[in-house]
Parts: C-alpha cells; sequence; structure tokens
C-alpha cells in the first residue's frame, strides 16, 4: 500500500542525541522506515549552546536548512557562520561537524539520504576526530564565493510563480508555485533533493493539476501559511511546523484555500529522474 503521514508540530518530541560524537545535541526523528520511508530519513536537530558534534563521516548524503539560531558548521577544511535560511550539504565520506557558541539553541532540518543502517558498532556515524581540527578549519561566510556546499537562502530570491520547471517536468499550467533549489546535483548531491517552495492560492482547486504520484518519496516542512495536503482519499489542513510525507506511488496534491502564499521546505529522495517523474491521476484513471 502506498505509505503517507502527516506528522504534527504538537506531536514533535526531542530526545537526547548525545553519545561519543556530539554533545548539547537533542533529535527529533520525523519520517523514517517506520513511516513507510525506504530512502528517507528527516529529523528536526537542536544543538543547546556550547553544545559540538565532533567531526565524522557517512555512508550517505546528508544536507540540513537552519530554521533558527546560528552556528558554526564545518565541512571539509573550511568552516561556515550558519544562521537562520542558511543551508548545506556534507556528501558521502566527507568529514563535517557543528559547534554552538551562542547564547541560544541553534535548529536545523537534517534531510539523510540513502538511510543509515549499523555498519560495525557504529550506526552510520563514524568518528574522524583528526579530520577536521578546529585550529585547522579556514572560517568563510556563507556568501563567500570560496564557499562549497554551502549556502544561503532570502526570501527575495524566491522566483515569481508562474510556469514550472524542475528535473523530470514541465508544466505551462502550474502558474502558482515558485521553487528555489537548495541541494541538488549543482551543489553536489546524488541521492537527494532540497528545495524551498512558495505555493500562492488555489482557491478549491489543486496545485500543478491535480493528485499524481513519483517514483521517488517526497517530504514537505510547512514554513509559514496554512495549506490542505489531499493524500489518497484523505485532505488534512496542515500549517507551520507541520510534516507531510508521500511515499513512492502515493497519491498526493495540496490546495491553498486562503489569501497568502504557503511556504515549505520540500525534500526528495531517490534523486527524481531526468524525465516521466510526475504521473497524474486524471491522465491515467480512465485509460
Amino acid at each position: 500500500m502506498p505509505a503517507w503521514r502527516v506528522v504534527r508540530a504538537t506531536e514533535i518530541e526531542f530526545t537526547d542525541g548525545q553519545d561519543d560524537v556530539a554533545s548539547g545535541l537533542n533529535t527529533a526523528l520525523l519520517i523514517g522506515p517506520a513511516d513507510g520511508a525506504v530512502h528517507l530519513e528527516v529529523a528536526l536537530c537542536r544543538l543547546d549552546p556550547g553544545g559540538s558534534i565532533n567531526a565524522h563521516v557517512h555512508p550517505f548524503e546528508e544536507s540540513f536548512y537552519v530554521l533558527e539560531g546560528e552556528g558554526l558548521f564545518a565541512v571539509a577544511d573550511r568552516a561556515y557562520h550558519v544562521t537562520a535560511r542558511s543551508f548545506g550539504f556534507s556528501p558521502v565520506r566527507t568529514a563535517h561537524r557543528w559547534t554552538n557558541r551562542s547564547a541560544k539553541p541553534l535548529v536545523w532540518i537534517r534531510t539523510r539520504s540513502p538511510q543509515s543502517r549499523v555498519v560495525g558498532d557504529a550506526a552510520g556515524t563514524h568518528p574522524v576526530p583528526d579530520r577536521i581540527a578546529e585550529d585547522s578549519i579556514t572560517s568563510l561566510d556563507v556568501a563567500d564565493r570560496a564557499r562549497r556546499y554551502v549556502g544561503q537562502f532570502e526570501e527575495d530570491m524566491m522566483p515569481t510563480p508562474g510556469p514550472m520547471q524542475m528535473k523530470g517536468f514541465r508544466s505551462s499550467a502550474a502558474r502558482n508555485v515558485a521553487v528555489w533549489m537548495l541541494v541538488d546535483e549543482v551543489t553536489g548531491a546524488v541521492h537527494h533533493t532540497k528545495f524551498c517552495v512558495r505555493f500562492d492560492p488555489t482557491g478549491s482547486s489543486l496545485t500543478l493539476g491535480g493528485q499524481h504520484f513519483h517514483p521517488f518519496e517526497e517530504t514537505y516542512y510547512i514554513t509559514g501559511g496554512k495549506a490542505v495536503a489531499h493524500l489518497e482519499d484523505e485532505s488534512i489542513e496542515v500549517g507551520p511546523g507541520d510534516l507531510v510525507f508521500a511515499g513512492v506511488n502515493t497519491l498526493h496534491g495540496f490546495s491553498n484555500l486562503g489569501t497568502e502564499p504557503v511556504r515549505w521546505i520540500e525534500m526528495q529522495a531517490p534523486n527524481p529522474p531526468t524525465s516521466n517523474a510526475f504521473f497524474f491521476k486524471a491522465e491515467w484513471q480512465d485509460r
């Protein structure tokens, strides 16, 4: 059966994520294998003041989008001062670390793909304490042209909603959606994508012309406004802090019944194919 889930902001609970690598870290797993996901793992991470995640590597990609706070994210041999709306990516086998030297928690959306698994004594996180020594890091701002793997999104970067163009899909009919890519092949990601979406009012109609399904998993973290998520045969209102998951072949679509745009962070895995990425129920049900 197609897998889908809505996670309410009020249901999210952080648990102690401290171990030999991290101190002051709390995590809230939002989507994983128990929810029917086989490619994506999505979580919220909160790093307390003075907390740190020491240098480590993964057999999977990991990306982030900062929701609040500020801190230091180091990847490879460079560190970046990150704040709200900063985003970044650590490739497979690439050392990275986090530090929060501020007086407030640092909170971000974490996406992993492929999903982590136990290898030897490690559940996907393999410490490499000598790979990124703190005194060896060259610090850069996320706006620096020499940066790698990181960036800063600002609202004025979002294009005006219009004809839809994204990997595997073109539509002149979808004129109420705008997309700004954060993590994809340009960043170096192979297994997943992450991007910002602005979704203008639609009335009772569904965006993109109706319910559709994909050969990949999709997750939406709502950051502003309210929408109605149409998942298979159910319609559920969602708002800021809620998360919507639609697995492979799950029918889904959204309506914006209000007067203001809805905004979300969208994540996909595996990376969408170069064509035939969208299939619409209305085009196939009567064939």
